[in-house]
């Protein structure tokens, strides 16, 4: 019986990390830009769970970390093993200062 409780605590304990809002949005390292790209802006990268997270909490980690006076522009996504397991998706976005152009994909 000891046994078989250890496997069932270790799912209770997984299922109740999946619950909505305990998976909040975190900032991380973003994709560097391609060697020989010069920019103009800076970047920062947040991690998400696409399961758990909304646009909205993803935007406004980014509004955070960009600063005041600038907007995040989405650039990319990725899954590279650079989050968490259960935020396994980075968004990397550009912090554009007013008047900038936004960056092509």
């Amino acid at each position: 019986m000891r046994r078989a409780a250890v496997p069932a605590f270790a799912l209770a304990i997984l299922a109740a990390a999946c619950g909505r809002g305990s998976l909040s949005p975190i900032d991380t390292d973003p994709k560097p830009p391609s060697a020989a790209v010069h920019e103009d802006f800076s970047r920062i990268g947040v991690c998400y769970n696409r399961a758990t997270s909304t646009p909205r909490e993803i935007v406004d980690v980014a509004r955070r970390n960009c600063g005041a006076g600038t907007r995040p522009w989405l650039i990319e996504q990725d899954t590279h093993l650079t989050c968490p397991l259960l935020i396994p998706t980075r968004a990397t976005f550009a912090c554009l200062k007013p008047g900038m152009t936004p960056p092509s994909h």
